[in-house]
């Protein structure tokens, strides 16, 4: 396309500000032709649009890659902002923060065509949202085992109430040991050798800092139960048929002492 790209708008929507106008702005805002705006500007408007523009397109990508520094380690700066500008023209709906950007980001790598070679990288993105949405959850106090006291006989009739703040990631892929060799401490210490396997992150965040830890099979199936408001008789009972060996004992501690709980209730 030659020239300057014009979106149909008319001239009464600048003056009214109504839905057309604001529909035609956005629109030219994300063409894929550099030179894009929307119809009516004079040119000294269509020179400030394009300041404009490019200035919006940096923000997002540069969010989408603090976002996601893991994802772009792995893939590299030039296809990541290449993704990046795929990315904010191909989403549905934007946070209205920018330190939330890309809640989508997971689901279009799982699409994209040249993502299908690294098939943990939509993992590790998952793993990365769940990270940041647990970062700027809403603040709320954490269940303690000293909560309960007195309770002991009465354990296998508890139904927890999950923390605002905690993420469950499951995937078939060693994304928590990717994750984590790709942290600065980790980077300085060496190469890491990356077992083959499938991984499970809690995420949490019970004394204002965001923590993670890695959850084995069996551990994996309870957690997903009482997330899911089964009582601990019950999502216990589930994990020992899928997994023989399990031993609820320091699991269940494990996910006490993480913060993944706000409350509970006993019985129905």
């Amino acid at each position: 396309m030659n020239g300057t790209a014009q979106v149909a708008l008319d001239p009464d929507g600048v003056k009214n500000g109504d839905a057309a106008f604001h529909r035609a702005f956005a629109n030219a805002l994300m063409d894929e032709n550099p030179s894009a705006a929307p119809a009516g500007f004079d040119p000294r408007a269509s020179q400030r649009f394009a300041i404009y523009r490019n200035n919006v397109h940096r923000g997002l990508q540069e969010a989408l890659a603090a976002a996601y520094p893991v994802v772009k380690k792995l893939v590299g700066d030039s296809f990541f902002y290449a993704m990046a500008a795929q990315y904010m023209r191909a989403e549905d709906q934007c946070a209205p923060s920018l330190a939330l950007y890309g809640g989508g980001f997971s689901s279009f790598l799982a699409q994209h065509d040249a993502i299908a070679r690294v098939p943990y990288l939509p993992d590790i993105a998952r793993l990365e949202r769940a990270w940041l949405e647990a970062l700027h959850e809403a603040d709320a106090p954490a269940m303690a085992a000293s909560d309960l006291a007195g309770l002991e006989d009465r354990l296998v009739d508890i139904r927890f109430t999950v923390h605002p703040a905690a993420r469950l990631t499951i995937s078939d892929f060693p994304i928590v040991s990717l994750w984590q060799a790709h942290q600065p401490d980790h980077e300085r210490s060496g190469p890491v050798t990356i077992p083959d396997r499938a991984e499970t992150v809690l995420i949490t965040r019970p004394y204002f800092k965001v923590q993670i830890a890695m959850l084995d099979a069996g551990a994996t199936v309870f957690a997903r139960q009482l997330r899911a408001g089964l009582s601990v008789g019950a999502a216990f009972e589930d994990a020992l048929a899928k997994h023989a060996a399990f031993d609820v004992t320091p699991v269940f501690a494990q996910l006490l002492a993480s913060g993944m709980f706000g409350g509970f209730t006993v019985g129905e």
